[in-house]
């Protein structure tokens, strides 16, 4: 049994975090998934020109879990239970992985083999083969209209040849990132995973197509898009222990954003010990003691605009 088989027994486009008093929500049916492809270059220069809004906060709350947020009341008691539950589980990192599912530890590996040399193609073919789903994967997308040119491609080598670089490393990462938005028994958490990953693939093209603008690896970026929102799992898992904590009109717009922090730091603290790539760990480890808002690394940059971007879009749709 392949590692995507085990991973589907176990299948989403965060959001910017405001220092300003978010403004008042109400509840959004789930967005459509929002059409693939390159952006364009002047979308991706509007983005960039674009602050964070003060209702992001809220308007990625409403538009992950459907309900409503209110401005201008404070936390319940409730509420500020459940940040302590998650401030309790910031204070042991290396018990993250009981909040946040871990990416499965071939990624790093695989990613490592995916150069231009000969010999790393062989090795990652070799350990793409090893798992017949993300073979399945590779040669799907080979075959594709967008990349079909002449016979159909059955031998993997070829499709990986096809497909290109990157192109295989977009296809590995999110089949092996997916899995773990998969739905969960809590009600909460399982309306919310579907629209995580909405969120998380719009984020990802986002950040790849603002990434060359500001002088980043353009992969570093996509991943960084593509495993942002693993941190809000985290963040609902604890919310949907307190079913209780909102109330007949909904959760506080102050809830909203402290939660939203949580997850920010739950992601940050994970990303450094998955080890997937060094830009990752880096951002992931100034994510543990300062804000994605605070910080001035340009792949922080591109990650917080891009999760603005990919919020006002889906929220809107």
């Amino acid at each position: 049994m392949g590692l995507l088989d085990i991973a589907r027994r176990l299948g989403l486009r965060g959001a910017a975090q405001p220092d300003h008093p978010p403004v008042a929500s109400s509840p959004a049916q789930p967005a459509a998934a929002v059409p693939r492809g390159p952006v364009p270059g002047p979308a991706v220069a509007a983005a960039q020109r674009m602050p964070p809004a003060p209702g992001d906060a809220c308007r990625f709350f409403v538009y992950a879990t459907g309900q409503s947020c209110v401005a201008g009341r404070g936390m319940s008691a409730k509420e500020r239970e459940v940040l302590r539950t998650l401030d309790q589980a910031l204070e042991k990192p290396r018990a993250l992985a009981n909040w946040i599912p871990r990416p499965p530890s071939v990624l790093p590996r695989l990613l490592a083999c995916l150069r231009d040399d000969e010999a790393s193609l062989r090795e990652a073919c070799s350990l793409i083969r090893a798992d017949p789903y993300l073979a399945a994967e590779i040669l799907r997308l080979a075959n594709s209209a967008r990349h079909q040119h002449g016979a159909p491609v059955t031998e993997l080598e070829r499709a990986v040849t096809r497909v290109g670089i990157d192109g295989v490393r977009r296809t590995v990462s999110a089949s092996l990132v997916r899995p773990l938005f998969d739905s969960m028994r809590d009600p909460l958490l399982g309306q919310a995973l579907p629209r995580l990953w909405t969120h998380a693939q719009t984020k990802s093209d986002w950040c790849q197509a603002m990434a060359g603008e500001r002088g980043v690896d353009a992969f570093d970026a996509y991943l960084a898009g593509l495993t942002h929102n693993l941190g809000w799992i985290g963040a609902l898992k604890a919310l949907g222990r307190s079913p209780s904590a909102g109330t007949a009109s909904g959760y506080s717009a102050e809830f909203a954003l402290a939660l939203g922090r949580r997850s920010e730091r739950m992601f940050g603290c994970s990303a450094e010990q998955w080890q997937i790539s060094e830009a990752l760990s880096r951002l992931g480890a100034a994510l543990r003691v300062r804000s994605l808002e605070e910080l001035r690394e340009a792949l922080a940059d591109v990650l917080r605009q891009a999760d603005a971007q990919a919020t006002r879009e889906l929220a809107a749709a």
